[in-house]
């Protein structure tokens, strides 16, 4: 399989021909019975995602969306767990990363009840016998669940649950939950001089040069950064505070006049901003293939940016 950040295919294709560039490409998959997924806008707006990863290689603190897109859905899940099991379900859903407030993890609410059920013909029950009315003390746990990791939470309680069964509800919530989006903006503590941060920028995306506009400030407390081609942030990211937008390009019409002195903006090429990030995907990748208990290998195809210089 080859997952890439950008989609091989960006535009519809009404016909598929070896004799051109992309259709030779498609053809060679095909035949080599290779597997192909794009992991584009929804690996930029993910957390963890690129412009998060890019903000953690840049320092910065109190790290924000830039422009939100959606926010997370929570949903309270309520398992009915026989007392002395507690502990094993609730370990299996803060394994599954199920329960987590803030910086606290195992977060949990149970209270006692008693629970009556009576086993049918064919069924296996953890106590009591079939055709007979069996009550039970058990405990009902509560956990905060966001939307994206509900189904494995579901699954993974099942899977440690001593019921045949399990009884469990969900139900959703109005909490606001994490906001998603494109961008990131925070802030430096230190307020490095802007020269600081070029040099810096330079670094981080193995560039030996960047392109500016606007009237950078002397030093820079606030910076927001969009992976890509992020000029429509441009007018977000000033009114958010930034001193300085960094992305990967700004198409010409976008670098509008206007903007005070102390606010720039630095391209590093879209391809820089985002390659950066690869080895930093490969191994989330690895890890969550581990998590699972899969064997699979994950390697980084070498690549080259695609523009260069005469």
């Amino acid at each position: 399989m080859l997952l890439t950040h950008h989609p091989l295919l960006y535009q519809p294709l009404a016909t598929v021909r070896e004799d051109r560039p992309l259709g030779g490409l498609l053809a060679a998959l095909i035949r080599g019975g290779i597997a192909h997924a794009a992991c584009h806008t929804n690996l930029d707006v993910a957390p963890e995602g690129v412009n998060d990863y890019l903000a953690r290689l840049l320092g910065l603190e109190e790290v924000e969306v830039l422009q939100e897109t959606s926010r997370e859905e929570w949903y309270k899940l309520t398992v009915f767990v026989p007392v002395g099991y507690e502990d094993r379900v609730r370990q299996a859903l803060a394994d599954d990363r199920v329960g987590v407030i803030g910086r606290y993890s195992h977060c949990t609410f149970a209270s006692r009840g008693q629970g009556t059920y009576l086993p049918l013909e064919g069924a296996r029950p953890f106590r009591g016998q079939v055709a007979a009315l069996s009550r039970a003390v058990e405990s009902r746990l509560e956990v905060l669940a966001p939307g994206s990791r509900l189904d494995a939470a579901v699954a993974r309680l099942k899977a440690v649950h001593p019921y045949e069964e399990p009884a469990y509800d969900i139900y959703p919530l109005a909490n606001p939950g994490a906001r998603l989006g494109f961008g990131r903006v925070g802030n430096w503590i230190s307020a490095p001089p802007f020269t600081q941060v070029v040099s810096r920028v330079k670094e981080i995306f193995g560039v030996n040069r960047v392109k500016i506009w606007g009237r950078p400030p002397e030093t820079v407390s606030r910076l927001a950064l969009c992976s890509g081609s992020g000029g429509d942030l441009i007018a977000a990211a000033w009114q958010r505070g930034a001193q300085v937008y960094l992305t990967g390009e700004v198409r010409h019409h976008q670098a509008t006049p206007g903007y005070p002195e102390g606010f720039a903006v630095l391209e590093v090429g879209h391809f820089a901003s985002e390659v950066v990030f690869i080895p930093e995907w490969a191994r989330q990748l690895r890890g969550n293939f581990q998590e699972a208990g899969l064997q699979v290998k994950v390697e980084v195809a070498p690549e080259e940016a695609p523009f260069g210089y005469l």
